[in-house]
């Protein structure tokens, strides 16, 4: 994604923390521009919940640099802390009060103006969808609602940054779909958000991802960047036997890779969708069968993690 017109509104540089001797991170540097949704993917121990509790002051990092606007900051400190919002893996309110309640509650709590509470309440229960459920008590609400709770309450204050740890962790196909159309909404509401995630709809969220495995960030870009390093998109092909010279001749010809892949002939290189025609016309005569397979942000992290731990 092109950076013009933009700054880097968080900066990290060199970023190390240690736990008795092991390193959960080992020397984490990212930008993240104003006003985008950057994404950080990685398996399981990599780091991700580590570095979120390092950015928002809840631990502090053994060695390396914050920086906010070209400033050196300190998580930990109060007057950073009231420019991000966090919204936790695992929802946290109180049960017995209602939506309404705990938002403003918090409200107090960060010292916002009494007038201006009970509108900031209403927007955020209307952006969220939760004003019909607004009486009732948090504890009765589904997984689903709950989150979309705790989005809000990690908005209540007008952050700047918003850290979103895992936001549809355990949640159903439809529930984990309403969340993702409010982390969406974020970014034309001009907020920058940075998200760890397993989750491959960051394909489609994040303006830019970070590949973390063991502390380490090893591949960074857009999600198409990320998908070309690390995937291909292949065209899947069946053919009557006399069709495969004539294939063969027309991939030398665009540069293709050819194979066969347990009876389908699989081709990959760069432009395919502009290459296919060509290709369906001169196998009209001996085609049986097409596929075409864009590759996933799935797939490239999948070929990534063979690398590494080849």
């Amino acid at each position: 994604m092109s950076g013009e017109g933009k700054r880097s509104f968080l900066e990290v540089r060199e970023l190390e923390k240690e736990f008795q001797g092991f390193k959960a991170l080992d020397g984490v540097s990212l930008e993240v521009e104003k006003g985008e949704t950057f994404g950080l993917i990685g398996p399981n121990g990599a780091g991700k919940t580590t570095l979120i509790r390092v950015l928002t002051g809840q631990i502090t990092p053994t060695r390396g640099e914050i920086l906010v606007d070209g400033e050196r900051v300190r998580p930990e400190d109060h007057p950073f802390r009231r420019r991000l919002g966090l919204v936790p893996q695992d929802p946290s309110f109180y049960g017995r009060l209602t939506p309404s309640e705990n938002l403003t509650v918090l409200a107090r709590l960060y010292g916002m103006a009494p007038e201006r509470i009970a509108a900031r309440v209403r927007e955020l229960l209307d952006w969220t969808g939760l004003r019909e459920e607004a009486r009732k008590q948090v504890r009765f609400f589904s997984r689903g609602m709950q989150q979309r709770l705790s989005l809000a309450m990690g908005l209540i204050h007008d952050p700047e940054i918003v850290f979103l740890d895992e936001p549809t962790s355990g949640l159903d196909p439809e529930a984990r779909s309403a969340v993702w159309e409010l982390v969406r909404s974020l970014s034309g509401q001009g907020r920058t958000v940075f998200m760890p995630t397993h989750n491959m709809e960051a394909d489609r969220l994040c303006h830019r991802l970070a590949i973390l495995v063991r502390g380490r960030v090893r591949e960074r870009g857009t999600p198409a960047e990320i998908k070309r390093l690390l995937g291909t998109d292949r065209l899947e092909l069946r053919l009557d036997g006399e069709g495969m010279p004539e294939l063969q001749r027309t991939c030398r010809e665009l540069s293709l890779d050819c194979r066969v892949e347990e009876g389908v002939v699989v081709l990959t290189g760069d432009a395919l969708p502009e290459k296919l025609p060509l290709i369906a016309h001169r196998l009209s005569g001996s085609l049986r069968d097409l596929h075409y397979r864009e590759v996933t942000l799935e797939d490239a992290f999948l070929r990534f993690m063979e690398e590494v731990e080849n």
